[in-house]
């Protein structure tokens, strides 16, 4: 909106003896208004004044700079010769008139002139001018005061005259451009509402022009806030329902500022990086996945063929031993058996006597093995292909998924859970839990956000190391934890607003 300066006084009344200094400066005063006369008031104004020497176009003797707040009038005060400058006031020489006065402003209380007019100084300050060499002259002798005049009558009242005949009415005058749309998004809500994914309802301004599929932004800070889009809005009477999709902090609030979600800023220029944090240890090794199906074996290479070598020479055989005369037959013996030795010649048969120990001949000596030239080795058969690769197995993904619901009388979390967890009781059981596995909660309750906590009480500090979503207070939907290695040994799991809904988790 164009604003314009109403220049309203030149104040230049300065009184002080011809024996002292000359003040360096004359007040000035001003009127700031807008193009509609309206006055700008209690607002921070820059100003910029510069004295003209001969015309109104002349030559600057003098620029200096104010920064100055209007009254709640609009009235500005300055003292021309004060300001901020680079020139010195003192050196104008005020008999070298005319002098013209010009001001330039910005509303906003920067440096942005822009020029409001001049006006002719018409009476130099006199003590300036005096300071500057000029002579005032000798006071001259006060006039004898004349005789106060009579009072005449009053005169005749007239008679009121004829009311003169109704002026045609004027052509309408052309149509102004309509004026930019005002915003009609801005607005708030007293709603009492959980920051959190998913649908959420208030009651905000009748007569704005949200639909469906904006994106809307909820917030009670700037830390604390929900973005979604728009599925409803009810001009008649205020009621606006937005999916949540992404929120920041948490908490329950009741004053919220509603409004359409601004385009981004410029991204601002790339912050130093800073110094690499210590390597994290190393978390645990996943669950092996199964073992792929074995690959089909390849074909076998063909046998290889070698010339057998000849049969070695047959050793000589050893001497036959001596029978001896048997013996009475002894109680058999019991041992380990020995290894059986090569069978000797037959010796020559003796008497039949007494039935004895049945005698053993001794071993004739092995003869020496015949060695026969070996036979060239057969072509090595071709390697067979390869079997195929089988597949890799399918990692795990949740150690555990439990799921959760609420026992009807607001006192208990019931927990069920895959077959591979067994904690006894379902009704707030103590959960066991390891470090580095990732578990899934599926909450599937309305009016009981689900959380891990570090303190074991109703709303108390949230444990958020390894949880998503970080904000939790999950009712309908799926919160997932990867066990941090230096997790606490204990946490603990409740409901956001019901006391007896809660249990232990224990990390070994």
């Amino acid at each position: 909106m164009k604003k314009t300066l109403l220049f309203i006084t030149l104040s230049l009344l300065l009184s002080f003896s011809i024996k002292a200094q000359a003040p360096q400066g004359f007040n000035y005063q001003a009127v700031a208004r807008n193009s509609t006369g309206v006055a700008i008031t209690n607002q921070n104004i820059g100003l910029q004044i510069r004295l003209l020497q001969g015309s109104s176009s002349g030559t600057a003797v003098y620029t200096e700079t104010f920064n100055v707040t209007s009254n709640n009038i609009g009235l500005l005060n300055v003292i021309v010769g004060t300001g901020t400058t680079v020139d010195n006031f003192s050196t104008i020489n005020w008999a070298n008139s005319p002098y013209f006065i010009e001001i330039s402003m910005d509303i906003t209380g920067g440096t942005s002139y822009a020029i409001m007019g001049s006006q002719q100084l018409m009476s130099v300050p006199y003590a300036l001018y005096a300071a500057n060499g000029g002579t005032i002259g000798a006071t001259g002798a006060v006039g004898t005061t004349g005789a106060t005049g009579d009072m005449g009558a009053t005169g005749v009242t007239g008679n009121i005259g004829t009311t003169g005949a109704t002026g045609d009415v004027g052509a309408t005058g052309a149509t102004g451009t309509t004026g930019a749309n005002g915003d009609r998004y801005a607005t708030t809500s007293t709603d009492p509402l959980t920051i959190g994914l998913g649908m959420q309802s208030l009651t905000v301004a009748m007569g704005l022009q949200y639909s469906s599929g904006q994106t809307v932004i909820i917030a009670n800070s700037v830390a604390d806030f929900m973005k979604g889009s728009c599925v409803t809005y009810n001009s008649l009477t205020g009621a606006l329902v937005v999916n949540i999709t992404i929120i920041g902090g948490s908490g329950f609030f009741s004053n919220w500022d509603v409004n359409l979600d601004g385009a981004p800023g410029p991204a601002g220029s790339a912050g130093t990086n800073g110094a690499t944090g210590a390597t994290g240890s190393m978390g645990a090794t996943g669950i092996t996945g199964a073992t792929g199906d074995i690959g089909a074996t390849g074909l076998t290479g063909a046998t290889g063929i070698g010339l057998t070598g000849a049969t070695g020479a047959s050793g000589t055989n050893g001497t036959n031993g001596v029978n001896g005369a048997t013996g009475v037959t002894g109680a058999t013996g019991i041992g380990i058996a020995g290894a059986t030795g090569a069978s000797g010649t037959d010796g020559i048969n003796g008497a039949t006597g007494a039935t004895g120990a049945t005698g053993t001949g001794l071993t004739g000596a092995t003869g020496a093995t015949g060695t026969g030239v070996a036979g060239a080795t057969g072509t090595t058969g071709a390697v067979g292909n390869t079997g195929a690769t089988g597949a890799t197995g399918t990692a795990a993904t949740y150690a555990v998924a439990f799921n959760l619901v609420d026992n009807g009388a607001f006192s208990a979390w019931l927990v069920g859970n895959t077959s591979d967890y067994n904690s006894g009781s379902n009704s707030n059981p103590t959960l066991i839990l390891y470090r580095g596995f990732t578990y899934q909660f599926n909450v599937n309750v309305t009016g009981h956000p689900f959380r891990i906590q570090s303190v074991n009480s109703l709303g108390g500090a949230l444990y958020t190391v390894g949880v998503t979503p970080l904000a939790q207070n999950v009712q309908n939907g799926i919160l997932t934890f990867k066990v941090p290695m230096d997790a606490p040994s204990t946490l603990y799991y409740y409901c956001q607003f019901h006391t007896g809904m809660h249990g232990t988790i224990t990390i070994p």
